[in-house]
């Protein structure tokens, strides 16, 4: 039996364009494109988000948490300093994005990709992390503190000076990630991929003398 893969986004081939306010129905949106807008909206309580595509879109400062997106695509938008803890994301992709220092803590992020994002000081702390994936972004210093990762992938990221303090990292793959410094929890190292050269790192970060031949 295959290892279970990412599920990914459930879309029609079109969907209709709308606005977003006009596509709002108590705080439920569904089945329709947003694109080219910005959005500043306030929620009052947790938004549904389903089988919705953003596109070149401006989400200015949002605060939406305890949301919940399935089947959501977001392409070419800036989601810096959004505030997603304690949301959750269902076959969920951000293709081409900004998160900086945007907020996931304790978010459920399941099936979910990160595609050449800017994920600088983005904060992953007490999130679970399911069948997801960050690939060939930035995230110099995200904060993933205590979080929890299952079946999740990291590949060819630049994580300079990320923190992974407290999350166990085992059957966690870092070898083609990119970092000079990184925070870990040596206890917790155990049954992570490493290159050499990041297992280097680690050794000078323990405190060790490494002497060339």
């Amino acid at each position: 039996m295959g290892k279970m893969k990412r599920a990914e986004p459930k879309l029609p081939a079109e969907l209709p364009e709308s606005l977003f306010e006009e596509a709002m129905d108590d705080h439920y949106i569904t089945n329709c494109r947003i694109s080219q807008e910005t959005i500043d909206f306030t929620a009052e309580r947790a938004l549904h988000i389903d089988t919705v595509v953003f596109e070149n879109v401006n989400f200015v400062d949002i605060v939406w948490p305890r949301s919940e997106f399935v089947d959501v695509v977001f392409i070419n938008c800036d989601l810096s300093n959004a505030d997603f803890s304690r949301c959750v994301f269902h076959r969920a992709e951000f293709r081409n994005s900004k998160l900086m220092g945007t907020n996931f803590a304790e978010a459920g992020v399941r099936h979910t990709l990160f595609s050449e994002c800017v994920l600088n000081y983005a904060a992953f702390g007490f999130s679970l992390c399911t069948f997801s994936i960050f690939d060939t972004s930035s995230m110099r210093q995200a904060d993933f503190y205590e979080a929890e990762l299952k079946n999740t992938e990291f590949t060819s990221c630049d994580m300079n000076e990320i923190n992974f303090a407290e999350t166990d990292l085992k059957g966690v793959d870092l070898s083609s990630n990119r970092f000079e410094n990184i925070q870990v929890t040596i206890e917790k190292l155990a049954g992570c991929t490493v290159s050499p050269n990041q297992a280097l790192a680690f050794a000078r970060q323990l405190g060790m003398q490494i002497k060339d031949d």
